[in-house]
């Protein structure tokens, strides 16, 4: 079996939660028909819309061995 450990360098992306915008909308829980949008600072990107981007994927490559019938 080998096993090979790929780096995905580390690079600037788009908030994923916001979508770049730096906001969250939410509302309220009393607001049952959702008529007054609040917004408020991204927890994820702390408002800049942007985010460091970085990981490690490990692949382990085994040899297929054919099922006997």
């Amino acid at each position: 079996m080998k096993t090979e450990k790929t780096y995905i360098h580390r690079r600037v992306c788009l908030c994923r939660q916001c979508g770049g915008t730096g906001t969250v909308t939410f509302y309220a829980e009393k607001d049952a028909r959702r008529e007054y949008p609040q917004q408020k600072v991204c927890p994820q990107c702390q408002g800049s819309g942007r985010i460091w981007l970085s990981g490690q994927v490990i692949k382990n490559i085994e040899p297929y061995a054919e099922p006997e019938p």
